[in-house]
């Protein structure tokens, strides 16, 4: 399995042959840094939850017309993928779904506090192995994995609260994502200073560049 981060929270999963896609958001696209092409034809399209940072429906529709792409994603997303004429699947918490040769299971996940309207938020779990948890550092029904996409700037999270739940968690390896709130320079400095506390505690922290892979 390969694992690429595309800015912000958007992860690419690659596995024998087939592409997997996690929340194309805006953040991802806005400073034309890559656009959907660059990363290419997908097979399916998870999205956590509605903010444009995640949902993203002009990207969405470019990943479709290249190949039209199985899009998961729960009933508030559903609304406004219905809006936008783009068809979808549905999935609920604590169901598991196999699609396009991934196990996909979606566990409760409650979006962190913000001061407006907060939205229904569901984290994956990837093949019993990779855990992209959405906005949310409150995941029920998962007490260990190898792999976790950690949330780490946001207007609802603390870096020291994400570090936090990584070392809750425990897994093997983590790589930051939701970050594109910070200045490289800054990014360097703090990842530096989270790779040095991990490591403590038997977690590798892999700070992925633009397109990087991290092979599992």
């Amino acid at each position: 399995m390969i694992i690429r981060k595309f800015l912000h929270s958007c992860i690419l999963v690659e596995d024998k042959g087939k592409r997997l896609l996690i929340d194309p958001g805006l953040f991802s696209f806005i400073e034309d840094k890559i656009k959907p092409v660059d990363i290419g034809a997908v097979d399916m399209i998870l999205l956590t939850h509605q903010h444009a940072d995640h949902y993203y429906p002009a990207a969405i529709k470019m990943f479709c017309e290249m190949k039209q792409a199985k899009i998961i994603a729960d009933e508030e997303i559903g609304l406004l993928l219905s809006q936008e004429g783009l068809k979808h699947e549905t999935i609920k918490a604590n169901e598991t779904k196999n699609i396009e040769g991934f196990e996909i299971k979606a566990l409760e996940a409650p979006h962190g506090q913000i001061p407006t309207e907060i939205p229904h938020n569901l984290a994956f779990l990837i093949n019993g192995t990779f855990l992209h948890p959405g906005d949310s550092f409150s995941v029920g029904g998962i007490e260990q994995c190898d792999i976790v996409a950690l949330p780490t700037f946001a207007p609802w999270a603390r870096l020291v609260d994400a570090l936090h739940f990584a070392q809750n968690l425990k897994p093997k390896k983590v790589i930051p994502i939701h970050d594109a709130f910070v200045k490289d320079f800054m990014l360097e400095r703090m990842y530096g200073l989270s790779k040095i506390l991990l490591e403590k505690n038997g977690i590798a922290l892999h700070q992925l560049a633009l397109g990087e892979m991290l092979v599992i």
